[in-house]
């Protein structure tokens, strides 16, 4: 099933090419040297990495729901298995490509390790101390309890435009528990509500990286992006709650205990309960502390102080001589080569700018320049004495390298080049001086780690507990907590494995000559995402992709809508197929204490759900309120 969602909106010469016999056949072909390539649609399209993601789907489906393996041992074996089929394919040994397991397990339990840690901490420490307890019932004396899942959604809806959906769903789930707890019913709604407010705004309101990052790429201002992705949102999120009341009717899901002694402790009375406040402190504290953080960055981005301005260029005759005779393999050669450049640019970069007018066009050009992904090349930059700043962000993921930073690595780069050219810009405003000194605050493993502080002193006074009995319920916390690492780290690198597969760029090969206006461009920025959803896992990765293969397609001819109703359908598009690969598809199912096949029949849909609605009111919302740029 989810193969084919994965193939369903690639063309279909393309399909029919993949997954024929003769396809199958030529696979052996490919092992000894170079992927078999099929002609399709007047291009040429790698047929390998399909039937690799194929194989890796069908190992990990067939291990966990057929013969019921451990999730930790299905992911991690079927990583490994197509990690070795990348190895036959693309070359390299057997080991190195273990060591690519290895590295992408520890990478992806480095990101997550601590937050989920925390995390297990949290919510043993809210339910047994009735934190959690406290909160609820607070909640219901205002919403009532049939519309206790209104106000979960909502609450996972606000946080998740600050914060990443994991760490909200997170601080949640002890909610959740303890409203089931209280009702003793609709476990599966409760978690399912969570779920939809979180992911919904995950993808399509910014500051969060996804959102911001392609309303970057497309030329979409943030706050156009934050009003259009929250209208695109709510009706999504409304359906998504009606969904999860469907499910929720049609297959209920008892409440599971996360540790073997999660009860161990014997339910308090009402004035024994701690004050609301103090209950709401661990929640609302990592809120607070990401949140400031997140905003004063965004702050302090807008400025934007690596864009060059005239006052910067020392020279511009010896700066159009050098660009002038740049040689290929040169810092110069490397600007003159830039994508960004069209002839006439080019020209203008090598005439020496005599008037104030022709000095601000070749600061336009080159701030254009300094935003392009492929400007440093290490063959271009040897014996150039490169500055620790450029250092550092050239060994910084360059996928999800925010504009700003991109536009600061590149700056850098050509400062340290032509030093009696370019001055150095002064980085260190008093906005960015306040965002980082919010950096430690404002980073969730040591935000959600002083939350378990307070929960952990919470539950030791309400308790009455002695500092060893504390430690023996964090203890157990952290059993469970680990199981869940151990599976999202290997879920994680699973997703990695099939990213090696570079089955990124045979979907953008598919996509490459679709052509497209109106609303037909819209479907297609949704298909795009979607596909790279299913096949590699994140939908921040499939968002970034997505929006630069859109970009490139829809050039300099913009649609009759606004631009930002793109950004919103590539978001809305990296929510489909959400399945073994996906980290937030463990978050939901260990956390919330679900098997793999009840996640598959509440968690997988419900995101396909809002991907849907959110397609369609993206599509709705360009034909009624287009936001033309005259408008």
């Amino acid at each position: 099933m989810l193969l084919t969602l994965a193939l369903c909106v690639i063309p279909s010469g393309v399909i029919a090419q993949a997954v024929s016999p003769a396809a199958d056949a030529s696979l052996a072909e490919t092992i000894p040297g170079t992927p078999a390539e099929l002609a399709t649609s007047g291009s040429t399209l790698n047929q390998t990495p399909v039937l690799i993601l194929a194989v890796g789907i069908f190992c990990v489906l067939g291990m966990i729901i057929a013969l019921k393996l451990n999730a930790f041992l299905a992911l991690i074996i079927s990583a490994l298995i197509v990690s070795l089929l990348v190895g036959l394919t693309q070359g390299g040994s057997a080991g190195a490509r273990m060591d690519a397991v290895v590295s992408a397990f520890g990478s992806s339990a480095g990101s997550i390790g601590i937050v989920i840690a925390m995390a297990a901490i949290i919510g043993k420490c809210m339910l047994d101390s009735g934190a959690a307890d406290r909160i609820v019932r607070s909640a219901v004396n205002i919403t009532g309890e049939k519309k206790a899942s209104i106000g979960l959604m909502v609450s996972g809806f606000v946080l998740a435009v600050p914060v990443f959906f994991d760490t909200v769903f997170y601080l949640l789930v002890p909610l959740a528990r303890s409203l089931h707890r209280r009702t003793n019913k609709h476990y599966l709604r409760y978690l399912m509500a969570i779920a939809t407010g979180g992911a919904i705004t995950h993808t399509l309101v910014p500051p969060t990286p996804g959102p911001l990052l392609v309303s970057s790429i497309l030329g979409v201002e943030i706050g156009m992006m934050m009003l259009v992705g929250t209208l695109v949102a709510l009706p999504a999120a409304i359906v998504g709650l009606i969904f999860s009341i469907v499910i929720d009717k049609k297959s209920p899901v008892e409440m599971r205990p996360l540790g073997a002694n999660e009860n161990k402790h014997k339910p308090l009375l009402d004035d024994q309960l701690p004050s609301f406040w103090i209950a709401l402190l661990p929640v609302i504290l990592p809120v607070v502390l990401i949140g400031a953080g997140t905003l004063a960055t965004t702050v302090a981005d807008r400025e934007d102080r690596a864009m060059l301005s005239v006052a910067d260029i020392k020279d511009f005759d010896a700066l159009a001589s050098e660009l002038a005779a740049a040689t290929p393999n040169s810092p110069a050669g490397r600007v003159m080569a830039s994508s960004a450049l069209n002839d006439n640019e080019l020209a203008l970069l090598k005439k020496p700018a005599s008037s104030d007018a022709a000095k601000n066009e070749v600061v336009a050009v080159l701030n254009e320049v300094l935003l392009d992904q492929e400007l440093y090349a290490e063959q271009a930059f040897l014996g150039v004495a490169l500055s620790d700043v450029s250092k550092s962000k050239i060994g910084a993921n360059q996928l999800r390298m925010k504009p700003v930073d991109r536009r600061r690595m590149n700056r850098a780069l050509l400062e340290d080049a032509f030093p009696d050219l370019i001055a150095t810009h002064d980085w260190n405003s008093p906005k960015r001086e306040l965002a980082d000194s919010l950096s430690l605050w404002s980073n969730p493993n040591f935000a959600l780690l002083l939350a378990a502080i307070c929960a952990m002193l919470t539950l030791k006074v309400v308790r009455h507990l002695s500092w060893r009995d504390l430690a023996v319920d964090v203890e157990e916390s952290l059993m469970s907590g680990g199981v869940i690492i151990l599976i999202t780290a290997a879920g994680g690198a699973f997703g990695s494995m099939l990213t090696d597969t570079n089955i990124s760029d045979t979907i953008q090969q598919a996509f490459q000559d679709q052509g497209g206006s109106g609303l037909a461009l819209l479907v297609l920025g949704w298909s795009i995402s979607a596909v790279l959803k299913v096949a590699q896992g994140s939908s921040t990765v499939a968002m970034i992709i997505g929006a630069g293969m859109m970009s490139a397609i829809i050039g300099d001819v913009k649609p009759e809508y606004n631009m930002v109703y793109v950004a919103t359908a590539v978001g809305a598009g990296s929510l489909m197929g959400s399945w073994m690969n996906d980290s937030g598809f463990w978050v939901f199912t260990k956390m919330g204490g679900l098997t793999e096949g009840e996640s598959l029949r509440s968690w997988t849909p419900l995101l396909a759900v809002l991907s849907l609605v959110g397609l369609l009111a993206t599509l709705v919302l360009s034909q009624v309120l287009p936001l033309r740029a005259s408008m």
